[in-house]
């Protein structure tokens, strides 16, 4: 085995370790992944099919399902252990990572693939996102399958598959995210216009494409008939009705600039002076720095940027992982400014060098003391406290028939309504009572920002039941209550 395949594969276990170690402990499970565990639940004991998948943050305007189908054998596998799918996942991302590489080795450099891997390996933010359970997770690998097509067809080396997964990856994109991943189209649209002359236009492969496309869109459009068009008329009223775009330019230029230079440097302070460094090597190397390949990660970066200035949708709310999908072609164009500009003069590499230390002694600290924290801090939340929590539940009920009441800040208790389910039909074969039995336990979060609120219910849970005993976990509380026989 040659030292370059050596190097790049310890890197990427490496990435998959600080992606998967201890998410026993430390995923997050909240209101989504409660919602898509139940939804999943309904699948493999149900055999309850789906046409649509999770809500967006648009009112009325649902995702494909493609996500519950692509973690629910990991669902499965894991005998609905809500780990397995996040380490599914983690692989993926993992994989996304090698195809970084791949993309970077074949259009640019080996050094530049290489760069870029690491990039994507250890920026802490980077692995905190692909450590989430949730739909946008899986959307780099895609994206990275759409990029890499669009760049064999721009160079001329395209064949039918090439267009088949452009069609694919951007239609399976769109069920994965819809707010940057809807700018796939257009920022497709305009690499092939630009490149149009220098594209080998076969058009039963280009309707092959736009077919595959199409197919996917199918479940939401069969919903959509048998539910009176509520999906075309939720979107229409987006559009038209709440004038989601608009020709009035947000100020989110300085948001944007924070969430693509945390990837690197997760201090904003010393971030600003990593993206001037950035910045001036690639003015002075921009000759170098010209080629197709660039210009298509630009265009793929640039153009959902450019288009949620204009958005206004939502409420004005715009969130860092709207552009899950575009943060790979991000790592690789900076990957490839350092390594050029390692190529021009001794200070030229001097100044990537200690770039290389910035992004190092900025990201590893940071991930290492997040990895080896504990789940027993006053305010944490976590997958391992709240199975602690459900375990006293357990180990204090004495095989009697209980309730269990939840309080979690966002209302809804999903989380614990699929956590219980779980525990109750898979570990310890007795679930909840649906009605009233004397034996009640009261679950409840902290919930610092609204402390009043908690506060009520629990007022409201003194005249329910009378507490005997409780136990904390972490930012969890949960108490045995007698409950209060009504005269």
């Amino acid at each position: 085995m040659s030292k370059n395949k050596l190097v790049i594969i310890l890197l990427l276990v490496v990435a998959l370790i600080v992606r998967v170690y201890r998410l026993d402990q430390l995923l997050g499970f909240f209101y989504d992944q409660g919602r898509d565990g139940k939804v999943i639940w309904e699948l493999m004991h149900h055999g309850k099919l789906f046409l649509i998948g999770p809500t967006t943050g648009v009112e009325g305007i649902f995702l494909g399902p493609f996500y519950y189908y692509f973690v629910a054998g990991a669902y499965w596998l894991g005998q609905s252990n809500p780990v397995w799918p996040a380490v599914w996942l983690a692989i993926t991302n993992v994989a996304g990572i090698g195809l970084i590489y791949l993309i970077g080795k074949q259009y640019f450099n080996r050094s530049t693939g290489l760069l870029a891997a690491t990039f994507a390996s250890l920026s802490f933010y980077l692995v905190l996102a692909q450590r989430w359970l949730a739909n946008p997770t899986p959307l780099p690998f895609f994206a990275l399958i759409a990029v890499w097509s669009i760049l064999e067809v721009v160079h001329g080396r395209a064949k039918w598959w090439s267009w088949l997964s452009i069609g694919l990856a951007i239609g399976l994109g769109l069920q994965f995210e819809a707010a940057s991943a809807t700018f796939f189209l257009p920022a497709t649209a305009l690499t092939l216009l630009i490149f149009r002359r220098q594209i080998n236009w076969h058009w039963r492969w280009v309707a092959l494409g736009g077919a595959a496309f199409l197919a996917t869109l199918l479940p939401q459009v069969i919903f959509d008939f048998r539910h009176q068009h509520i999906l075309w008329q939720a979107l229409q009223n987006f559009l038209v009705g709440e004038k989601s775009f608009r020709l009035e330019v947000s100020s989110r230029l300085s948001f944007f600039f924070e969430i693509f230079v945390n990837k690197f440097v997760p201090d904003l302070r010393i971030g600003k002076l990593f993206a001037v460094a950035v910045a001036i090597l690639s003015v002075i190397n921009f000759k170098q720095l010209k080629s197709k390949a660039v210009s298509v990660l630009l265009i793929w970066w640039l153009t959902p940027v450019v288009g949620l200035l204009f958005y206004h949708g939502n409420n004005g709310y715009v969130w860092d992982y709207y552009f899950t999908g575009v943060y790979p072609a991000v790592v690789i164009l900076v990957a490839w400014v350092l390594v050029t500009a390692t190529k021009r003069n001794w200070w030229s590499k001097v100044t990537v060098a200690i770039l290389a230390g910035i992004f190092f002694f900025q990201n590893v600290p940071l991930m290492r003391n997040y990895l080896i924290s504990g789940v027993d801090g006053p305010a944490t939340i976590a997958l391992g406290n709240q199975l602690q929590a459900i375990d006293w539940i357990y180990q204090d009920y004495e095989e009697r028939e209980f309730n269990v009441d939840v309080y979690v800040p966002p209302v809804i208790p999903h989380a614990y309504d699929y956590l219980l389910l779980w525990q109750g039909t898979n570990v310890h074969s007795q679930l909840q009572q649906a009605e009233q039995v004397p034996l009640l336990y009261t679950l409840y979060e902290v919930d610092p920002p609204h402390p009043e609120r908690l506060q009520a219910w629990l007022a409201r849970q003194a005249g329910i039941g009378q507490v005997e005993t409780e136990a904390s976990f972490g930012g969890i509380t949960v108490q045995r209550r007698h409950r209060i026989e009504k005269p």
